[in-house]
């Protein structure tokens, strides 16, 4: 569901109705599913021209939000906006207003349609682009004609010749409305889309000619216009910045994944087929007959450059359909274990990859994808065997899918139990051998995640190793949900072990602590740990509370331990959102209060901590708190007059607002010290700003000595913020003189924000 989203091009458009009006703000402000869909289809099957395009916009952009993750609850319902798009664009588009734009009917249609439109849409998408007068019609129009050209068995001419119109229309301003429409055509596989694409290399325009281009490298077209392409593109700047990159890396071609520099020139049937995998002719008979030349020739290198067109998506992917790749699969993957028992290539015949190219190449086309439990033998002796690491990595991949019995038949697993036990030895091989370095973190994956709880002894064993990588590499597989319940205590006794600063493995290291002790450690303590057994158990029943009974006896202890660290913490989970308030609510503090405002009291009359911890936590609490006491001014003037931490100076400047703006006591000594602050020309202007800006909470007349002696201060900023504080009244009426003469000497360009704030009090009194 989408939260707070209005629409794409109907901001401002009112709806005719109280009930349409109450399923748009469903849509924005969602209650649970079902409400939100009844909500979608009322708008879309409502007949209002708005309250539809509010829909199909929604539907557009729910869509859209599944390539960052999210989920699109509104995906089954395309057929009905299909339909309801269809019958927007049949209608005249909408006419300008002041508060849309003119076919905005149409925009919120052909955009809902960009991944939906079929190639029944084609007349009617030309028909909008031929209607448009707007640059969101004609740009939406374009990606739905996009998807029904490719769709499309025989391509539409007159939604081809649409496009083409908009793209030579030379009296459109903005090229990237003409470069997308030549964009679309790219999908036709016609002739007309072609010459659209021909004329366009002729173009004055270098963005015409370089997307010219780039659509004369797909859909079969580059064999018949390579030549045109080179000569183009050799006019065009060395450094040319995509898309001109994308032709030029056609024109050099996918040559392999491990065998790049390797030629075949020594036979020509294979150079041919070679030749015709890089640059298709056109004609997919012999694209898949050259692709089985090379797989099954006997030729290492040749074979290994079919293996790699196999995998990649730059390979077969780049012109085949994946089911058409998928029906290949039994062919490769027979071929590639025939590959894994010849000899491993010399260095010599794959210079970039070195020994046993044609190796690497078999075990990435097999994967984790397709090895069967039947193949734990082979590719047992192929990790026993294996002398480069390139080689010993791909092949742990494929011990992972050969390990992985989630969809294995259960029988077939038991056949070959005495193999798959070797291959498990194999694997823990490079866990726990020292010569086998540098595979663990792969080793414990296939072992953690393809085994399940077989894996726990090997994990244990793992972590009780002396090899910190490995060590938290085991830990963080244990701290995986369908382990952590049971080995919970283990990992708590262990990462309560961990040093403070991890250098390496540091972010694993943290994801980890993470999963194991759930919420926050503290705020301002992190880094330290707690020595005492039962403030340990206390600390961890914080951050992963059982009960809030539990939860409140252990914030008690550790306020009552009479240690500072376990006093800052318990006063950190009290007051943060993140703490108490998090599990059980705000309410839940009440219990603790007296209690915890005592604590940060006597924090407050302790020197402060390195980097003054123990008082930040303790003002935070006292703020929260708010119950305050006459004698917290004298607390907080002494923590303003110690404080040399920067963070602990604006902590205690917020709290004294706090303390001055929720009582009457104006005291003295408190208020003497804001003004030393707001004067003391050592501290920073924003420092001195804040304590003027705690003054001005300071109730009656207490604070108008202090900001009046600040207004005699050097710096600009200082004398607004304190000139400020004198436009309440009644202090306006007894210092306007001073204001007026100080609003005088101010620049009236670049003067700060509080300058502006004085010059406006003292017009709106006269």
């Amino acid at each position: 569901m989408v939260a707070g989203f209005h629409s794409f091009h109907w901001e401002g458009c009112e709806l005719p109705d109280a009930e349409l009006e109450q399923a748009h703000h469903e849509l924005m402000a969602p209650t649970e599913e079902q409400a939100y869909l009844r909500a979608f289809r009322t708008l879309l099957h409502s007949g209002n021209t708005i309250a539809a395009g509010i829909a199909l916009d929604h539907f557009q952009y729910s869509g859209a939000l599944t390539r960052f993750g999210g989920e699109s609850v509104v995906e089954q319902y395309g057929p009905d906006v299909l339909a309801v798009a269809r019958e927007l664009l049949r209608r005249p588009p909408t006419p300008e207003d002041e508060d849309t734009f003119a076919g905005a009917n149409h925009a919120s249609a052909l955009n809902a349609m960009m991944n939906i439109a079929e190639p029944a849409d084609a007349d009617l998408i030309a028909d909008a682009l031929a209607l448009a007068t707007n640059a969101n019609v004609r740009s939406a129009a374009c990606s739905a004609a996009a998807t029904a050209l490719d769709a499309a068995e025989t391509p539409s001419p007159r939604l081809v010749a649409a496009l083409g119109a908009v793209a030579f229309d030379e009296s459109l301003e903005d090229m990237g409305e003409r470069t997308e429409a030549l964009h679309a055509v790219f999908e036709a596989d016609d002739p007309e889309a072609t010459a659209l694409l021909v004329r366009a290399t002729e173009s004055g325009e270098r963005r015409m000619q370089v997307y010219g281009a780039l659509g004369l490298t797909t859909n079969g077209r580059f064999h018949d216009h390579r030549e045109r392409v080179e000569r183009l593109a050799a006019t065009w700047p060395q450094d040319a910045q995509y898309p001109a990159s994308l032709v030029r890396e056609a024109l050099t071609g996918f040559h392999s994944i491990y065998w790049l520099g390797t030629r075949l020139d020594s036979d020509p049937e294979l150079e041919r087929a070679h030749a015709e995998l890089m640059f298709p002719t056109g004609s997919e008979d012999a694209y898949h007959r050259a692709f089985r030349t090379l797989l099954h020739s006997g030729n290492p290198a040749a074979a290994g450059i079919a293996l790699d067109y196999f995998q990649s998506w730059q390979g077969l992917g780049n012109l085949l359909h994946e089911d058409e790749i998928e029906a290949y699969a039994p062919e490769v993957v027979a071929r590639a274990w025939e590959v894994l028992g010849d000899p491993p290539s010399p260095p010599e015949l794959s210079p970039d990859t070195g020994e046993a190219a044609n190796h690497i190449s078999a075990l990435n086309a097999i994967g984790a994808r397709w090895p069967q439990p039947s193949d734990a033998r082979l590719i047992a002796e192929v990790l026993e065997r294996a002398t480069s690491d390139g080689v010993r990595d791909k092949a742990l991949w494929v011990a992972y899918g050969v390990l992985d019995t989630d969809d294995a038949d259960e029988a077939s697993v038991g056949d070959d139990e005495p193999d798959r036990e070797r291959l498990v030895d194999i694997v823990s091989r490079f866990v726990f051998d020292p010569s086998l370095s540098g595979h663990h973190e792969t080793a414990l994956r296939v072992l953690g995640e393809a085994l399940g709880p077989e894996a726990n002894p090997l994990l244990l064993r793992a972590l009780a190793g002396d090899d910190w990588d490995i060590h938290v590499q085991a830990a963080w597989r244990l701290s995986r949900p369908e382990r952590i319940d049971e080995h919970r205590e283990l990992l708590e006794e262990t990462v309560e072990g961990w040093p403070v600063e991890v250098m390496s493995s540091a972010h694993d290291a943290d994801l980890v602590r993470r999963a194991v002790f759930g919420g926050m450690h503290s705020v301002h303590w992190e880094g330290h740990r707690l020595a005492d057994p039962g403030l340990c158990r206390a600390h961890r029943e914080l951050r992963t509370p059982g009960d809030e009974d539990t939860y409140h006896r252990a914030l008690r202890t550790l306020l009552d331990s009479g240690q500072e660290v376990a006093v800052g913490i318990a006063l950190d989970h009290w007051f943060h959102d993140k703490g108490l308030e998090r599990h059980f609510g705000e309410q839940a503090r009440a219990i603790d209060t007296p209690q915890v405002l005592a604590r940060a009291r006597e924090a407050l009359r302790r020197p402060p901590s390195p980097a003054g911890a123990n008082h930040l936590s303790a003002l935070n609490a006292l703020r929260v708190a708010r119950s305050w006491e006459p004698g917290d001014a004298a607390l907080l003037a002494g923590v303003l007059r110690q404080a040399t931490d920067p963070e602990v100076h604006s902590c205690a400047l917020y709290t004294v607002s706090g303390f001055l703006y929720e009582t009457n006591a104006a005291d003295g000594e408190l208020i003497s010290t804001l003004g030393a602050l707001a004067r003391d020309e050592s501290l920073p202007v924003s420092q001195r700003t804040s304590a003027l800006g705690s003054l001005r909470d300071a109730p009656g007349n207490a604070a108008t000595e202090e900001l009046v002696r600040a207004t005699g201060c050097e710096e600009l900023e200082v004398q607004a913020t304190a000139a400020l504080g004198l436009t309440d009244e009644p202090r306006l009426a007894d210092h306007r003189a001073l204001l007026s003469r100080l609003v005088a000497q101010w620049p009236t360009e670049g003067a700060p924000w509080a300058a502006d704030f004085v010059r406006e009090a003292l017009e709106a009194q006269d």
